[in-house]
């Protein structure tokens, strides 16, 4: 990397850190919400973080909601049932 100029290095780290912690966040909530379509979709594209947020800000949150939601309706009706 000699041959690159100091300010390209420096965006050139700066751009690989991003992505990677935007992957790996990314990947890891597909694969513990058990999406292999988007953990493939992740893993094999390279949007600079841009489909990763999408996944986590848009699927992923919308995902983590319905689960929250199907937890909740048998607690209450569970309390419901009781009263």
């Amino acid at each position: 990397m000699p041959d690159i100029p100091p300010a390209a290095r420096a965006f050139l780290v700066t751009a690989v850190a991003w992505t990677l912690a935007w992957k790996g966040a990314s990947l890891w909530r597909a694969a513990r919400n058990g999406s292999k379509p988007w953990f493939v979709t992740l893993l094999l594209t390279n949007t600079l973080g841009a489909l990763d947020a999408v996944y986590l800000f848009g699927i992923d949150r919308r995902h983590r909601r319905d689960a929250r939601t199907q937890r909740a309706l048998p607690t209450a009706a569970g309390l419901a049932n009781n009263h």
